[in-house]
């Protein structure tokens, strides 16, 4: 998608109201508009509120008596992303439109995170209902979003449930099928090895392991303080991050404990989600053996791509594509399960593997070392020994010490590069 919209450019004019589109992640949002919109709409949590204007009371005289130009109205809907609205109907539709035309609204911005999916459900149920009845020429919502995609981006409206939530908020029938998934790109798709836990069992048995090793009873529901929310759009439970300081990437759970681990790079603490980057094609990078853009956690180094190793090693590699032929990713047999490439990365071997093969016995290492030095490790990698190990110039002065006495432990075979080495099932059983 590094070819697609940027900005707010304008999709279509009524003759009275023009519609804007675009994407926060892609320099888009009402916010960056020269001439701020009348009105400006998109989700929750995406959407930037109004915080430059005056917060002057409805229906009072003296609010219809400001200075210059009224202030941007801003609608934040509660709509998760490749989902639709949880509370807006036809109906909703119907009274916005009422209201465009007795507000006398002449600008709108519409937007999202990257600008495709509520994005594009917003401007095809706005194309249509503010659109004159003679001027349209779509019958279903299949031609009323490719009119939208030819105006705007191919990729506007992503996903089945869209495609019918415009159908029925614009009295159409569906027409044939505009989108090839869910709710993501690998939604339904289970790329776990067939052997490890599932997401909901990891989750439940690292809650568990935790509550017993600090002796306290089990939270009970409803009580205590509010979790952190990550979102996870590429991968249930999962997320993507990036360190802001040395910018290396990593696969994490989304868990509380997870997301405040510091980067095990460089030990940092300025960890971002990195999800949108994968998601846009953002970042990418050549790889000069397929002549293909990868972004950095598919790439093997920074010339050659995991699919070119795979390739090179004679593993099964397969393209997949959507029901339009549009390309989606590229998948790699390891083992038994077909991997996507982002979710494969090194093991000490130099092995590819799921990123879940190794992440269980990472994670349990740490622990480990926490519990018995008090702080847990973050000066190493999970990618395996292909690049510098971290710990080899700290292990080093730390040997120089104990030479001339200064410190007595089992630092070394603690930090060293045992940590990746699995453990035995009697060691796991009896730390658990």
């Amino acid at each position: 998608m590094s070819g697609c919209h940027k900005k707010n450019p304008l999709v279509f004019n009524t003759g009275t109201v023009k519609v804007y589109a675009g994407g926060t992640n892609r320099e888009g949002g009402w916010h960056r508009m020269p001439n701020k919109p009348d009105l400006a709409m998109g989700p929750l949590g995406v959407i930037t509120s109004n915080k430059t204007a005056d917060l002057l009371p409805k229906g009072w005289k003296s609010s219809d008596n400001v200075i210059g130009k009224i202030p941007t109205v801003v609608m934040e809907i509660d709509w998760p992303d490749y989902g639709i609205p949880k509370n807006l109907g036809p109906s909703w539709w119907d009274a916005l439109v009422e209201d465009i035309e007795s507000k006398k609204i002449t600008t709108i911005s519409t937007q999202c995170m990257g600008g495709h999916g509520r994005t594009g459900v917003q401007l095809a149920i706005l194309a249509h209902k503010l659109i004159p009845e003679k001027d349209h020429t779509w019958k279903d919502a299949a031609e009323l979003i490719a009119f939208i995609r030819e105006l705007y981006c191919k990729h506007a409206v992503e996903s089945k449930q869209q495609q019918t939530y415009v159908a029925d908020c614009c009295g159409l029938t569906e027409g044939k099928a505009m989108t090839s998934v869910q709710t993501n790109t690998w939604a339904g798709v289970d790329f776990d090895d067939s052997a490890l836990m599932t997401d909901d069992e990891m989750d439940a048995q690292i809650r568990e392991n935790e509550r017993k090793r600090r002796g306290k009873p089990k939270p009970q529901k409803g009580k205590g303080r509010k979790r952190e929310h990550y979102d996870d759009p590429i991968k249930k439970n999962w997320t993507l991050t990036k360190c802001d300081d040395c910018l290396d990437y990593e696969w994490r759970r989304t868990s509380e404990e997870d997301m405040n681990i510091p980067c095990r790079t460089c030990g940092s603490s300025a960890i971002m989600q990195a999800d949108i980057e994968l998601l846009e094609g953002y970042e990418l990078t050549l790889c000069t053996h397929t002549n293909q853009m990868w972004h950095p956690i598919e790439m093997y180094d920074d010339k050659i791509s995991l699919k070119a190793i795979a390739r090179n090693r004679h593993m099964q590699v397969r393209d997949v594509e959507d029901a339009d032929g549009e390309h989606l990713g590229t998948e790699i047999k390891i083992n038994t399960v077909w991997q996507p490439t982002w979710w494969i990365t090194l093991d000490e071997k130099d092995e590819l593997v799921s990123v879940s093969k190794i992440y269980g016995q990472m994670r349990k290492t740490e622990r480990k070392f926490k519990k018995k030095n008090k702080h847990t490790p973050h000066d190493y990698t999970n990618r395996g020994p292909k690049k510098h190990h971290p710990n080899d110039t700290k292990l080093d002065a730390y040997r120089e010490k104990r030479k001339r006495g200064e410190v007595e432990d089992d630092f070394e075979r603690l930090m060293g590069h045992d940590m990746y080495e699995r453990a035995t099932n009697e060691e796991i059983e009896s730390e658990d």
